[in-house]
């Protein structure tokens, strides 16, 4: 059956309708034309003059982590240490006896009086359940005296490229892992369960393709993920598209996972396997960022590097040996020079295997430039705006925040593809959208680096066109053209007519992925 959409607003086109078979954009042409190739077994759908743009793409993100955040005491709307407190506790009265019990999202800079969460506020609530509590940038927890126990953690456990704060339950970096590795084992019905949820929040955000990092979100049994990510594909009950974005505990695993046969591009269209993903350090929120200089409100910290040069060099050599290309958090503007020394080394002339930089928070002029001659891919996330813009200043200097989040430097340069790191912030498009353009966080407070701000089409396409390319989709996603799969979304305003700083507040109305509505 044909499905034929008709008086459309759609962007960057003249025509106003397209027709859809087989999951692919058949045609795009007038509503007559359209009406005129749908016989009477067909269906139209009138789409009332509404904004139509290609599904979109979030280029980097953690759908695993995403639909936990979702199963679990969900934190992001917190504004003060005492809520959430209460929201554990209630977590605690239906639990089940001795049942785990995890939350993720605070972040103490939003909160009226910051105040980090520590082991005798969790132990105060229950040391019969274990309890692990996440910041939203996800590179700092805090467990209480059960979950420490559950973990075998000690006043004398040492991690490398972690930090353990045993006396206050703090954990930093891979000390999470020793926590994460303690939860329930995976399976395929939990697993599965935590991927429609969290697939089902970004089709409603018209979402219909993702970069994401999952292999060792929860635990680092990446296989039986991998392994689970395949059949839902192959029962085509992934209403996502999904570029697996790898990481591994180990280079012996990363190398058990080449000897399988694994390297990007194997898979289908709704489940491929994309590229390395390495963790070079922290986060800003967390001051685990690893800066060349002193944090300017803490002048004896400079963060956490979890990488160097050397550490990243072997596993970009053997991803390379396999066509495989590497892409590297790196927020602070020291990880940056550790990435760029081995990208130098390793990066063939314009980039051909795509790899490329998460975050690019903490940058100077110099390395900007090195990233726009070496055509690296920049994986940004302009939804860290609404936040970041108000600790910017303070947390590293204005001089060098002068040079910090350089979006649409990027976006002219290379292939820059936005993204929302959740359940770092939640995934929703418009707003990410909105604070490219602003620059702007969204309560008018605080604002970043103007001449970095991105024009409304630049935006959109930081989350069509070039995630399409980032992926080496283009020529299947990212666009409303015949012969590319019947991915989009349809919003209830044209984002380009619309006053920029309001631009949050339309609606996605319908997602349609693979031709098939996924949310309406």
């Amino acid at each position: 059956m044909k499905r034929g959409f008709i008086h459309a607003d759609l962007w960057r086109s003249e025509k106003d309708a397209f027709l859809v078979e087989d999951g692919l954009f058949q045609k795009i042409g007038t509503s007559d034309e359209i009406e005129a190739a749908c016989g009477k077994e067909d269906e139209i759908i009138d789409l009332g003059n509404a904004f139509v743009v290609p599904g979109f793409i979030d280029s980097h993100m953690h759908l695993l982590n995403y639909g936990t955040y979702l199963s679990n005491i969900p934190l992001l709307d917190c504004r003060n240490k005492e809520e959430v407190l209460s929201r554990i506790k209630s977590g605690v009265k239906t639990a089940a006896k001795g049942e785990w019990i995890r939350a993720r999202g605070f972040n103490e800079e939003l909160f009226d009086h910051p105040e980090m969460i520590t082991k005798a506020d969790l132990d105060a609530i229950s040391t019969d359940h274990p309890i692990a509590v996440t910041r939203a940038c996800g590179h700092l927890m805090t467990a209480n005296s059960a979950a420490l126990q559950a973990a075998g953690i000690d006043e004398t456990t040492e991690v490398e490229g972690g930090v353990i704060d045993y006396e206050r339950g703090v954990l930093e970096e891979y000390a999470i892992n020793l926590v994460t590795n303690s939860f329930p084992a995976l399976t395929f019905e939990r697993l599965k369960d935590i991927i429609q949820k969290g697939q089902k929040e970004l089709n409603r955000y018209g979402i219909t393709a993702i970069g994401s990092d999952d292999f060792i979100s929860l635990s680092d049994d990446w296989e039986t993920v991998l392994d689970t990510f395949q059949k839902l594909s192959y029962m085509e009950e992934l209403t996502v598209r999904v570029n697996e974005q790898c990481e591994f505990p180990s280079l012996e695993e990363f190398a058990k996972f080449l000897d399988a046969g694994y390297t990007t591009d194997v898979g289908d269209d709704r489940f491929r396997i994309g590229p390395l993903k390495l963790i070079a350090d922290g986060s800003l929120g967390a001051r685990t960022a690893a800066l060349k200089e002193p944090y300017a409100d803490d002048p004896k910290e400079k963060g956490v590097l979890i990488l160097d040069r050397e550490g990243m060099m072997p596993w970009v050599k053997l991803a390379a040996s396999y066509n495989m290309p590497t892409i590297v958090h790196a927020i602070g503007d020291r990880t940056v020079d550790e990435v760029l020394a081995c990208m130098k080394e390793t990066v063939l002339e314009n980039n051909p295997l795509h790899a490329g930089l998460v975050h690019c928070q903490i940058m100077n002029r110099e390395q900007i430039q090195a990233v726009c001659d070496m055509k690296l891919n920049a994986y940004f996330q302009s939804l860290f705006i609404d936040s970041d813009a108000r600790i910017l200043n303070e947390r590293v200097g204005r001089q060098r925040a002068e040079s910090s989040y350089p979006f649409r430097t990027l976006a002219e340069h290379v292939c820059a593809s936005n993204g929302s790191d959740a359940p770092v912030e939640v995934p929703d498009v418009l707003k990410g959208i909105e604070l490219a353009v602003t620059r702007r966080s969204l309560d008018g407070s605080a604002c970043m680096n103007p001449e970095e701000c991105m024009s409304v089409d630049q935006a959109i396409e930081s989350y069509t066109v070039n995630g399409a390319r980032a992926f080496g989709m283009e020529d299947r996603i990212g666009r409303i053209a015949p012969g590319c799969f019947a991915d989009f979304a349809v919003i209830d305003q044209n984002l380009t007519r619309m006053d920029p700083e309001k631009i949050h507040t339309a609606k996605v109305i319908m997602t349609v992925m693979n031709g098939e509505t996924v949310f309406e």
